[in-house]
């Protein structure tokens, strides 16, 4: 793994948590292209749904206890707040009506960006609202040219047009299928995220450094004194404990800022003359409840009710085992139990130990 720097482009830097977390939920640092050893992917409407031996919990929130005698595996769906596994076509018409379809990946996994794109078409062809797609790896200073592009060029040739590997981000080909998706359904691109050149200086100066108008539009409250430990603490262990205690609260800000910008795009999205909903493509810390852009949706779009958001996230089972993880275990993960509406699981991928070699530079 490429060794992190305070040179690594800033998007890099200032992801969620770093490389351990990287490894764990889906937030990369250092993002290195990866050999890929995969099996085949169990289809959803291959698993096992509805199994009578599992039980309900609603509360807000969930503790979830003996759901279903079958462990998480690659292709299954759960439905957390339910309590049972469901096939695809049920979790298109559970959340059909959403205004808002939050689907958290795993950057370097292309297993994620099929299922987000299987997913987002699925929705777009049920016809029950037409949602713009926006993206976490596109920044708002991109907009202007992701329009001119998304109008003029190919989707294979759109990676290229947008420096899309030169800003560090995994193969465009990866990726490329959500935006096919988009596509075949005629679906806005929209750019989410900061602008990589104001990162640096929040760090060293917090919220004065966000531009007027966008400073306008997030309107940055505080951040709430549980949500800031729990930001401080994933950071720190993100990045393998080698940033000074002193940085933390600082880096937690820009993460705030960021879900905020992310959920700015979508709330503007969505109440645009052409949409009626969004959907985000986002690190899967970024798509959690009471914590990341669904707490700022609720700033922006006052009328929310939990129905208008639906969490999807693709996760990584673990290796088969006579011990393994179940349901709880996934989510306590994310952190709250209550943070992931559904989880969508897929194969893991190989790849090394995110803390060797890592080193900090001035």
């Amino acid at each position: 793994m490429t060794p992190l720097r305070l040179t690594t482009p800033a998007y890099k830097l200032i992801s969620l948590c770093g490389p351990v977390a990287a490894r764990r939920l889906g937030v990369v640092t250092a993002i290195v292209t990866t050999a890929i050893l995969l099996s085949p992917p169990v289809k959803a409407d291959e698993a096992l749904a509805n199994d009578p031996a599992h039980t309900k919990d609603v509360s807000a929130n969930i503790v979830i206890t003996d759901v279903s005698p079958l462990p998480p595996a690659p292709g299954l769906i759960f439905d957390v707040r339910a309590g049972e596994y469901i096939m695809l076509g049920e979790l298109v018409r559970r959340i059909g009506d959403a205004k808002y379809v939050l689907i958290g990946e795993k950057h370097d996994n292309p297993i994620h960006h099929h299922h987000q794109a299987e997913l987002i078409d699925a929705l777009s062809k049920s016809g029950n609202r037409h949602r713009a797609v926006v993206w976490e790896m596109f920044t708002r200073d991109q907009q202007a040219s992701l329009d001119q592009n998304w109008h003029d060029l190919t989707v294979a040739d759109l990676g290229l047009a947008m420096t899309w590997e030169d800003r560090g981000w995994p193969s465009w080909q990866d990726y490329a299928p959500i935006a096919q998706a988009a596509r075949n359904n005629d679906l806005a691109m929209v750019a989410g995220n900061l602008p990589d050149d104001i990162l640096r200086p929040m760090i060293a100066n917090g919220v004065s450094a966000l531009p007027d108008d966008l400073a306008k539009d997030l309107s940055l409250p505080d951040i709430p004194a549980d949500i800031q430990v729990l930001l401080d603490q994933e950071i720190a262990e993100g990045h393998c404990d080698t940033l000074p205690k002193s940085m933390l609260p600082a880096f937690s800000t820009v993460q705030f800022a960021r879900d905020a910008s992310l959920a700015r795009a979508m709330y503007d999205a969505a109440n645009s003359d052409t949409t009626d909903g969004a959907y985000l493509i986002a690190g899967a810390m970024h798509v959690r409840r009471g914590i990341a852009a669904p707490w700022h949706l609720r700033r922006f779009d006052t009328n929310l009710t939990d129905q208008d958001v639906a969490v999807v996230s693709l996760i990584e089972a673990d290796d088969p085992s006579d011990d393994p993880s179940n349901i709880e275990d996934y989510a306590l993960r994310f952190g709250p139990s209550d943070a992931i509406d559904f989880m969508w699981f897929t194969n893991d991928i190989v790849r090394g130990n995110p803390c060797d070699d890592l080193k900090m530079g001035q």
